[in-house]
């Protein structure tokens, strides 16, 4: 004769078996510093008010996805975007007029109180 109880039984021990692997298996947890995120993780990067952030969104000027009507912003995009709009120093700039100028086959030093070259002078 059939018992429920044996059937009860053995889907405890089932259910049981199934929760101890369960409990086994990782979860993977995301990262702490998260890479994504949206219009918060924006502000939070880059320092700038919500409306000033949808305006550079709006003019193409700020790295953004979008899915849907939801902005998503990647932090390592948004800090290259933040350093690209390095300023040079005095002395950088100056480095670079003279391999620019070496390179196109003018070696002559500039100037340093005129930025004029001296081959330019003498003529």
């Amino acid at each position: 004769m059939f018992n429920p109880f044996e059937e009860l039984q053995l889907r405890l021990i089932r259910l049981e078996a199934l929760i101890v692997e369960l409990q086994s298996v990782t979860i993977p947890v995301a990262p702490a510093d998260k890479q994504l995120g949206g219009i918060e993780l924006a502000m939070q990067i880059t320092g700038l008010a919500q409306s000033t952030i949808y305006n550079l969104v709006c003019a193409g000027s700020i790295p953004h996805m979008k899915r849907g009507r939801k902005l998503y912003f990647s932090k390592p995009e948004l800090e290259a975007w933040i350093l690209a709009g390095k300023q040079k120093t005095l002395q950088e700039l100056e480095e670079e007029i003279k391999r620019h100028l070496s390179d196109n086959g003018n070696p002559e030093e500039p100037d340093q109180a005129t930025g004029n070259s001296s081959a330019i002078q003498n003529s």
